[in-house]
């Protein structure tokens, strides 16, 4: 049962009231719960507030994780490709043409300089001249004078 029903069954007022002077006062409980409950308020909105901010920057790194791991995945493909293409270029076969394309010929003879004392070792003979190499110099763009 409510205090209402109960309080009209037994003919008084929910409240107690009490005289003061002349008049009579209601000795109701003031709403002291206003502000509590506005700081409830206050907190709930604030924590939702809070795990809405923090779930879209969430979503937001893992949009960046995401472009990030496609990205990584083509730059290994390119770094396969360009080992690959670096091994073919570096093969012995390779090297053999290109040089025969700037009309290079071995060497019949090699010498060798130490760095460390500055020695030459082995003996190095010209190649045979009826081929000639001309080469550009990076520095003028000219070539060099020919050696007679």
């Amino acid at each position: 049962m409510s205090q209402m029903t109960v309080s009209a069954r037994l003919g008084r007022t929910p409240f107690r009231q009490a005289r003061v002077g002349a008049r009579v006062v209601d000795a109701a409980p003031t709403n002291r719960n206003a502000g509590f409950l506005l700081l409830c308020a206050l907190v709930v909105a604030l924590t939702f507030t809070a795990v809405l901010l923090l779930n879209t920057v969430r979503a937001e790194g893992s949009y960046v994780l995401s472009r990030l791991g496609v990205e990584a995945t083509a730059l290994h493909d390119q770094k396969a490709t360009l080992a690959e293409e670096l091994a073919g270029k570096e093969s012995s076969e390779s090297l053999a043409r290109a040089a025969d394309k700037l009309k290079m010929v071995p060497s019949t003879s090699t010498a060798t300089l130490r760095l460390s004392d500055g020695s030459i070792t082995g003996v190095a003979s010209k190649v045979d001249g009826s081929r000639t190499l001309t080469v550009d110099l990076p520095s003028t763009g000219t070539a060099p004078p020919k050696d007679n």
